[in-house]
Formats: structure tokens, C-alpha cells, sequence
């Protein structure tokens, strides 16, 4: 159908978003937006509709770059279960109680770990829950705060270093390029302009620390936090906690041969051949951008994922822990791991073929890019993002929708790419949103989990926090759209005004609850 198909094409992305909300299953959800839009597509025939949808599924795990992706993570995963099964995660543990002695020691230890451990979401909130649960315990660090910490250093980190939300991020980017179609400009050079425009999880990030140095809590944390240090309990009384350490992999094996580089050579290899293959594929390059712009991110990412696993195969062999039938198991194990990650990858690409065909974007433009003031477009997007994802619970499922509506209507709106760049990250911080936040986002349970937090607790005593940094966030999308300040200003001013937020909310909460000065400094 040349000019599209009008209000219909509102039909797909609007029956995954409220499946995810009914059913809280987001393959499920997804599914049923692709074939809604491939029944509609083939004028109502719900037998060539099925045909169009698996079509559509297949298109997508048979492109080149697609394939890469998917086994990207398939690998990764499998270097993952070798780090945990290989006892690193555990030698890691020990390192880190011989040398922290304070809760400030533990907080920023487990903020930093956060840090380190940027491949993947669920990954980290594993291995740095493993590692600090016991520490934060010892040191009367509330199960709210580590949960806190683990999900703020999830999702927000995960989506501005090597990762699979990288790869997943760039794949969104091209859909949104092809949706404007626009030609001869690399996703992943779109992607590098975005990052400082992922406001949101910059901000996150930072403000963690922030609460960590300075103690300065308010509103539920800081009533979980004068519990645990006035009474050493971790969690509230008639609390449930979420707490499986041998969660998908299993407990790691006995290994008294384990040390940190168990821990940190397989994520060596990962970012030292990553880095080498963005080096090697943008060649010919006469400068650093432009090697990244000419750069085959899907193949890079490959070749430092295989780099990780192969790693974790030699030590497991060389260290002889493991047969070669248990070393095989373990490589399977992690592939087992990722298959949730492989699967939505495939439906939200195929999501957003079928919104493409049905030119979703082309119809939005056409509602309010008229209308809109350019200035208000990075808060539309960043509060939609929100609304969406805090609503699913999924932050890729949000990306799918909006990236292949944001970048087109940019695009047509401004013709600029520099705006392009930036509203794919306005895109990113509306996403992760709600992966941060939401009761039903997976990263949210995962932290509850490996924290041993009571997941309303957790939820509970985050959402203050998240809507803080969103409400600044909005602030300096706001300053960006009417003035055009760029993230050089907006990031420190955005930091700025978070600190005196904090202080400000942090004293109405000691005299609400009652809390002493004294107790707030000991904090």
C-alpha cells in the first residue's frame, strides 16, 4: 500500500505494548504485534498474514549483520558461564573482604564492580551481587541500597560500553536510518553521537556514587538505611527476600586455584580484540571518527566475544577443572543463558520491519511534525520512552517502537544528523527508564534477587530516585531543545543540580522521619 496504512499502522507496536502490560511476556507480546501487522498488511487474510510474519522472523535471522549479533551474544554468554563456573566471580569475593572494612568502602566497591562488569545486564547484577551481599551485610548496608546499586549499574551501564545492548542499540539505530531512509551513514557513527545525549543513564550512574559519598538519603532508602544501621537488619521485618545464588548457571565449582585474573582475563580478551576489530574494520581511516564511522561493529563485537569464550575454554582445560564433556556443557550453558536476549533481539527486529512496511513513522510525522516545535521534540520522546517502558517493563521493546519513529521524524523535521544522533539517545534514556524501574522490567527482579531484597522494597525505595534524575534529565533536554546547550554544559550542570536536589530532599526526609543529624552523618 503506497501511502501507507493510516491509523492502522498504530495496531502493532500498540498490541505489544499492552500484551507486555496484560501478560507480562515479552516474546509473547512481540509475536503478536508482528502478525497484527502482517494480518493488516495482507489485507485481513490471517493465513497470509501468519506467512508474511514468518517471512518477516526468518528476514531477520538470516541478515549478515543480524546473524553476527545473535552469535555475538550466544558467545558472550558462553564466556560468562566460564568467568562464574571457573570460580572468578567467587575469587573476586575474597579479594574484596580482605580490603573493605567501611559501608563506604562497600558502597563504592560495588559501585565500581558495576562499572567494570558493562557486557551485560543480568550479568552484572549476578556477579556484583555474589560478590558484595555478604560484604554489604558485615558492613549494615540495607539489601534496598545494594539493589539499588546493582540496578542502577545494570541497564544505565550496559548501554554506554560493549555490550549486547550496544549491538542491539546499533541494529535499532540502522532500523531508524532505513525507516528515514537515509543512505550512506553508519549506524554505529550515530550511535557514538547519541552517547552523551543518554542523559538519563549518565546521570544514573552518577548519582549513585553521589548517595554513596555523601550519605545524603531521603524519602524510603533512608528509612531502610537508619533500619539496618540502627538494628543491623538488612531487611525490613516481614520482608520476602529474592535470593538464588546459583541462579541460571548453577554454583561455581571448587577452585583453589582461582584468582582475579580468572575474573578479569576473559574480559581483557572481550574489549582488547573488540577494540582491535573496530580498529581493523575501519581501516582505511585518517582519523579516530573516522575509523569508527567506517568500522563493522557486528563483526568486532563478534571477534571479542569469541576472544571471551575462548579464554574461559583455555583456562578451563589448562587448569584442568574441567573435562572436555564439562567444559562443553559449561560453553552450552551460557548459550542457554542468552537465549531469552537472542529471542527478543529477533522479534523486536522484526517488529520493526513490519512497523516499517507499514511506514509507522511516516504516519506519526505526519500527526505532529507539523505541529510540534522542534525545541519539544527530545521531551516528547524522552517522556513517551518512559510511559512505554515503565509500562512493559521492557526497555528494548520501547527502543523497537521509537527508534524507527524518532530518527525519521528528526530527520524530516530538521534534516540534521547532529539531531538525528541526539534523538537516538533521548531515545536510549527513555527506554532504560523503565528496565530501571519498573516492578515487572527483569533487570528490576534480578536485582531484587541477587541482593536478597524484598522486590517491593526495592522497587519502592528506587522510584524516588529514578524520578529525580528523570525530572533533571527533562530539565536539560528542555535546555538543549530552546537554547541548543550541548552535553559539554548539560552533563556538569545536570550533576550540579542533582547534588543540590539531594541535599534539599534529603533534609525534608530527616525531619519527616524524624532522623537525627548525627544518625544522617553515621549514614
Amino acid at each position: 500500500m503506497e501511502g501507507g496504512f493510516g491509523i492502522l499502522t498504530l495496531v502493532p507496536p500498540l498490541v505489544a505494548i499492552v500484551l507486555c502490560f496484560l501478560t507480562k511476556r515479552v516474546l509473547v507480546s512481540l509475536f503478536m504485534g508482528i502478525l497484527a501487522g502482517g494480518i493488516i498488511i495482507q489485507g485481513g487474510n490471517p493465513f497470509a498474514g501468519i506467512e508474511y510474519s514468518l517471512d518477516a522472523i526468518v528476514g531477520s535471522i538470516t541478515d549478515d549483520w543480524n546473524a553476527r549479533l545473535l552469535l555475538f551474544n550466544l558467545l558472550m554468554g558462553s564466556g560468562v558461564a566460564f568467568i562464574w563456573k571457573l570460580g572468578g566471580s567467587k575469587a573476586l569475593t575474597k579479594w574484596a573482604k580482605e580490603r573493605i572494612k567501611s559501608r563506604k568502602a562497600a558502597g563504592v566497591g560495588a559501585w565500581a564492580l558495576g562499572v567494570i562488569v558493562f557486557f551485560n545486564d543480568y550479568v552484572n547484577a549476578a556477579m556484583v551481587g555474589g560478590v558484595f551481599r555478604d560484604i554489604c551485610d558485615e558492613n549494615r548496608i540495607s539489601s534496598e541500597r545494594l539493589s539499588y546499586i546493582l540496578d542502577s549499574t545494570a541497564a544505565p551501564v550496559a548501554t554506554l560500553f560493549l555490550s549486547d545492548w550496544i549491538a542491539f542499540q546499533i541494529s535499532m539505530v540502522q532500523s531508524g536510518l532505513d525507516a528515514a531512509s537515509i543512505d550512506g551513514v553508519s549506524a554505529f557513527s550515530v550511535y557514538l553521537g547519541s552517547i552523551p545525549y543518554n542523559i538519563y543513564c549518565i546521570l544514573s550512574v552518577v548519582f549513585v556514587l553521589m548517595l554513596i559519598l555523601t550519605g545524603k538519603d531521603y524519602g524510603p532508602m533512608l528509612k531502610a538505611e537508619h533500619r539496618t544501621m540502627s538494628t543491623g537488619k538488612v531487611v525490613r521485618d516481614g520482608g520476602a527476600p529474592m535470593m538464588d545464588v546459583s541462579y541460571e548457571l548453577g554454583e561455581p565449582k571448587e577452585n583453589p586455584k582461582a584468582t582475579l585474573s580468572t575474573f578479569f582475563v576473559p574480559l581483557i580478551a572481550l574489549v582488547g580484540v573488540t577494540l582491535f576489530g573496530f580498529w581493523w574494520t575501519g581501516r582505511p581511516g585518517e582519523n579516530l571518527m573516522e575509523i569508527l564511522g567506517n568500522t563493522d561493529a557486528a563483526k568486532a563485537l563478534l571477534w571479542g566475544a569469541f576472544a571471551m569464550t575462548l579464554s574461559g575454554i583455555f583456562m578451563s582445560l589448562s587448569s584442568k577443572l574441567m573435562d572436555l564433556k564439562e567444559t562443553m556443557d559449561t560453553f552450552l550453558d551460557g548459550f542457554k543463558l542468552m537465549l531469552l536476549a537472542c529471542g527478543i533481539l529477533v522479534l523486536a527486529w522484526s517488529l520493526g520491519s513490519v512497523t516499517g512496511d507499514m511506514k509507522l513513522a511516516d504516519y506519526i510525522i505526519t500527526l505532529i511534525g507539523g505541529n510540534m516545535p522542534v525545541w519539544l521534540l527530545p521531551i516528547v520522546i524522552f517522556i513517551f520512552g518512559m510511559l512505554i517502558s515503565f509500562a512493559t517493563g521492557t526497555s528494548w521493546g520501547t527502543m523497537t517502537i521509537l527508534t524507527p519513529i524518532a530518527i525519521p521524524l528528526a530527520y524530516k523535521m530538521t534534516g540534521d544528523m547532529a539531531i538525528v544522533s541526539a534523538m537516538a539517545g533521548v531515545v536510549f534514556s527513555g527506554a532504560i527508564f523503565g528496565d530501571h524501574c519498573s516492578p515487572i522490567s527483569d533487570t528490576t527482579v534480578l536485582a531484587s534477587i541477587f541482593s536478597g531484597a524484598d522486590h517491593i522494597d526495592h522497587v519502592t525505595t528506587q522510584i524516588p530516585y529514578a524520578i529525580t534524575v528523570a525530572a533533571v534529565s527533562i530539565g536539560m533536554y528542555l535546555l538543549y531543545g530552546l537554547v541548543g546547550v550541548g552535553p559539554v554544559i548539560l552533563l556538569p550542570l545536570g550533576i550540579v543540580i542533582l547534588y543540590f536536589v539531594m541535599n534539599m530532599l534529603s533534609n525534608h526526609s530527616s525531619k519527616k522521619y524524624g532522623i537525627d543529624s548525627i544518625t544522617k552523618k553515621a549514614l
